[in-house]
């Protein structure tokens, strides 16, 4: 199996103001570093690509300087855009290594998809998705 495709639901954002701006909340910043920490060795991101939307940027950061990887936004992952199954096609798109940083109910789709049933997924969730055979599959799911 290839290294696995991340699907991150951006940390706990601060409440109010336009949608597209809104920043991480402290809370969410520290929550979302600590599971990053946590799971350590398990996040083989080689790229990362997050929504334009500034919580989503910034949960993209906080990722990129635990693994070093590059991120980037790609205007595809912004809230309301795609269905979970367009997400999954773009994961796949973009390869194994990659993390998608993107919102509900965009992410809890894909992650009902291939994971066989729906599942929580609150703020700054991350799941590995295995996307090497035809159907997705769902490796761990883990959440702050």
């Amino acid at each position: 199996m290839n290294s696995p495709v991340f699907l991150v639901r951006h940390a706990e954002a601060q409440a109010g103001g336009v949608d597209a701006d809104r920043r991480l909340s402290a809370s969410g910043k520290e929550s979302f570093s600590a599971l990053l920490q946590m799971l350590g060795t398990k996040l083989t991101v080689k790229r990362i690509f997050s929504s334009p939307f500034r919580r989503a940027r910034e949960t993209a950061a906080l990722l990129a300087g635990a693994t070093g990887a590059p991120a980037e936004p790609d205007d595809d992952l912004a809230s309301g855009h795609a269905g979970g199954r367009e997400f999954l096609e773009l994961a796949r798109e973009k390869g194994s290594g990659t993390a998608l940083v993107g919102h509900n109910p965009e992410v809890a789709e894909a992650i009902a998809i291939a994971a066989g049933k729906p599942s929580a997924v609150p703020p700054g969730t991350v799941a590995a998705l295995d996307l090497s055979g035809p159907e997705p599959r769902l490796l761990w799911l883990r959440s702050p």
